[in-house]
């Protein structure tokens, strides 16, 4: 049985690779495809390749992101099979969230899923309150609260510095380096997105082998490479759903505000992956700087229905793939004893 999991794990990552680039993808591109400073093939290609590199450059850089994530002890079964039911479940509701249009947290989906999958084996053991507590909930939590208002802050304040930069300039001129600086935003982001995706599928892998040591050996190399290819796959395919919510039906747009929320969420991405190591939604940075850079103008420019829709996803993702995953253990934890 702990091999027949073990296959059920290799497997499910690949389409979770695809679709998470299929998914994120337009976190990076929306905007800038909507204010024509790319292209969409460019935007795509671009994309691509800066994820691609992001999921490479893991390997130098370790497992930082996730290392502060500490799993219940258990079987080496039940650990594969809450791993399993963790990506069902994120592979599920990223799929039913691209087909509704929506921009949701992979990263937040996969923890939740991974601790609900958890939850569900302690309540199958008679865990008692402080094994439930012992959980990591803390940091996911705390950054699907924090990581939406700041990074809505910060665009709503460079949004008064870069119109006071432009004043008494020639406004095609503003346009022209406004529209470069976020073609060089898209591709931070989307290195970033990359940097953030290879550590947390690379995970997923140290904790289905129940790695002790969270630093990345040689062997790890090959499978980096995959994951990149995989990513950069899904990218490829652009994400037009989202991209068509975030760049057009959620806000209107100019080429400097453009500039302005492309430019705080790669700051962002950067500042809380590289430098406090923090697992950031980038879908979550992304869609709060649009609304953050979108809603500081003398006219109505965000449609707060579809803010507040998106919002509603927001708190639902981890609910829903942490129910998905818990129900699969409960499931499935028969079938093991049988095994």
């Amino acid at each position: 049985m702990e091999i027949i999991l073990l296959v059920a794990v290799a497997v499910l990552l690949v389409p979770n690779l695809i679709v998470t680039g299929l998914h994120d993808v337009p976190n990076s591109i929306a905007i800038p495809t909507r204010t024509r400073a790319l292209s969409p093939r460019a935007a795509t290609r671009l994309a691509a390749g800066a994820n691609a590199a992001g999921v490479v450059m893991t390997y130098p850089l370790g497992n930082q992101l996730f290392d502060w994530f500490t799993f219940p002890e258990m079987d080496t079964e039940l650990v594969l099979l809450v791993i399993a039911g963790a990506l069902i479940g994120l592979l599920s509701w990223n799929i039913v969230t691209y087909l509704r249009g929506v921009p949701t947290s992979t990263t937040h989906g996969l923890l939740a899923g991974l601790i609900g999958g958890a939850l569900a084996t302690m309540l199958l053991e008679g865990a008692d309150s402080t094994d439930v507590l012992a959980l990591p909930w803390h940091s996911p939590v705390l950054n699907l609260l924090v990581t939406p208002l700041v990074a809505f802050g910060a665009a709503y304040l460079l949004v008064f510095l870069a119109v006071r930069t432009a004043q008494g300039r020639d406004p095609d001129a503003v346009h022209s380096t406004s529209r470069a600086a976020q073609a060089v935003c898209a591709g931070l982001t989307s290195f970033g997105t990359g940097v953030q995706q290879g550590q947390r599928y690379i995970f997923v892998l140290l904790l289905a082998s129940q790695s002790a040591d969270l630093d990345l050996q040689p062997w790890l190399l090959p499978i980096l490479l995959a994951f990149a290819l995989l990513l950069g796959l899904g990218c490829l395919h652009g994400g037009w759903r989202i991209g068509h919510m975030l760049g057009h039906r959620l806000v209107t747009m100019d080429p400097l505000r453009g500039m302005v929320s492309t430019s705080a969420t790669a700051g962002m991405l950067f500042l809380g992956s590289l430098t406090f190591a923090l697992p950031l939604s980038t879908s979550m940075t992304a869609a709060s700087s649009i609304i953050g850079a979108g809603s500081n103008q003398r006219f109505a420019t965000v449609n707060w229905p579809q803010g507040l829709r998106l919002f509603g996803y927001w708190a639902a993702t981890p609910a829903a793939t942490g129910l998905i995953a818990g129900l699969l253990v409960l499931a499935g934890s028969p079938l093991l004893a049988l095994a």
